[in-house]
């Protein structure tokens, strides 16, 4: 009895273990045979397989109320059990002409798979690229501290060991845009010269294992809006003089600063360019990795104008003849109207002429509201900065959970075998809606005059 059972079980487990080969080997021959998506930057210009190509992009961070990323499963509900969660977001993020989303995790320890493979991503990105028939790109994202890079050791190994197993099992599958390789991680360790020693080991290896694929992968990070007249954007400045970042393509700046992103005297353009032109190296293209408002204000009268974390008022909800000067809300505008003005902002850049054209679109944050961003899991509450900003937001309030531009759903709706989740889509959405499909789904044509082909 032991030994026939043995014999099934083997007989089974190499039947099992067949079936895994032929799902892998056709795995890889579906991804090779589309070919991977190439993006390069050629100046001031992104050209994606070979034509000139806008970021009209969105941040995709689908946290559900009730939970945060500390949690299982990290912020990764990009793998087919979740699909009753990303299908119907994707549909959305597509209708809404939105060309790339930029991912905020992944677990490429649990979910990378083979080489080629795309591991447990595939079904996510098949998704995404849709055969190819508007194609919503993805820039992939394993999580990073700055300090325990900074460090080295055994961390930093880490670190290099999951992208180099992210890279490897995803730069070959055609909705992939590139990879996002820190995220704001570089307060406390600007000034350290074994970080950026470290966190070029980190670039490297991130570059060498799409090598290794025969691709070059398109690398960027982030560094929040920390600039000075004297300093800079110091992570920029020092990263680019470090001479550690020969691989890395681009500069992400999640910038918050109003409608126009700083506007005449303040704008972060003329800044980004002057600061390029100063260093050594080739001219890296800015990205806004964040740009966006909270939906979100406080009643007025009485509370609004004041700082001030609660209540929280979805600024849907109020009128826009109460709006504006010697309005109840009278520094507040429509959401609509401050994503328009940003968008059109950006658009100014891509056309501007010669070096004053250094921006090649960025990434709107956010998709859904995130609660645990302020603190609280379970709550949709103000903050965690409770100032009143003049002009600085739609709202005028900086409630990190009421970014998006869709709403926030239970975490008891997400998973598989459940219906697919119902989301409310705020004013914002259908103002991404109008001005993002107003152009092509590359939006090449944005660029002034129209950049020559790498």
């Amino acid at each position: 009895m032991t030994h026939s059972f043995l014999k099934t079980a083997m007989r089974f487990a190499k039947v099992t273990s067949f079936i895994a080969t032929v799902a892998l080997a056709a795995a890889l021959a579906s991804n090779n045979a589309r070919g991977a998506t190439v993006v390069k930057a050629d100046g001031y210009t992104l050209h994606v397989n070979g034509k000139p190509f806008v970021i009209k992009g969105m941040n995709y961070s689908p946290v559900p109320i009730g939970t945060a990323p500390g949690f299982i499963p990290y912020g990764d509900y990009f793998i087919p059990y979740y699909a009753n969660v990303w299908k119907p977001d994707l549909d959305k993020i597509r209708e809404a002409g939105i060309n790339v989303i930029k991912l905020y995790a992944g677990n490429p320890d649990l979910n990378a798979g083979a080489p080629g493979s795309a591991g447990n991503w595939k079904d996510f990105l098949d998704y995404c690229y849709n055969g190819g028939n508007r194609p919503v790109l993805v820039v992939m994202f394993s999580y990073t501290q700055g300090g325990v890079i900074a460090q080295g050791g055994t961390g930093l190994n880490d670190y290099i060991r999951q992208y180099d197993k992210l890279v490897k099992s995803t730069v070959k599958h055609p909705a992939v845009f590139g990879y996002m390789i820190g995220n704001e991680i570089f307060d406390g360790v600007t000034g350290n010269a074994q970080f950026w020693m470290n966190f070029g080991k980190l670039i490297d290896a991130a570059d060498g294992a799409g090598r290794s694929q025969g691709e070059k992968p398109f690398l960027t990070t982030a560094t929040n809006d920390n600039f000075t007249p004297e300093n800079s954007w110091p992570a920029i400045k020092l990263g680019e003089q470090s001479g550690k970042l020969k691989n890395l393509d681009s500069w992400c700046i999640n910038i918050y600063r109003g409608p126009e992103f700083g506007g005449s005297g303040n704008s972060v353009f003329p800044q980004y360019a002057a600061l390029i032109k100063s260093l050594p190296g080739p001219k890296k293209p800015l990205i806004l990795g964040e740009w966006g408002t909270p939906h979100t204000t406080r009643p007025a009268p009485g509370v609004y104008g004041t700082d001030a974390k609660e209540p929280v008022k979805n600024l849907d909800d109020v009128l826009e003849s109460q709006m504006g000067s010697g309005q109840p809300y009278y520094d507040a505008v429509p959401v609509a109207t401050f994503l328009n003005t940003q968008w059109n902002t950006i658009k100014a850049n891509l056309a501007a002429n010669g070096d004053e054209q250094v921006c090649v679109g960025g990434f709107i944050f956010d998709w859904c509201d995130e609660y645990w961003k302020a603190n609280n899991n379970n709550v949709q509450v103000g903050g965690p900065n409770d100032r009143f900003f003049p002009t600085a937001f739609a709202g005028n309030y900086w409630d990190e959970a009421g970014f998006g531009v869709t709403s926030a759903v239970n975490q008891s709706t997400y998973g598989q075998g459940k219906v697919n989740i119902s989301r409310t889509l705020f004013k914002g959405y259908d103002a991404v809606k109008v001005f993002f499909n107003a152009s092509s789904q590359t939006g090449g044509e944005l660029y002034h005059p129209a950049p020559r082909r790498p």
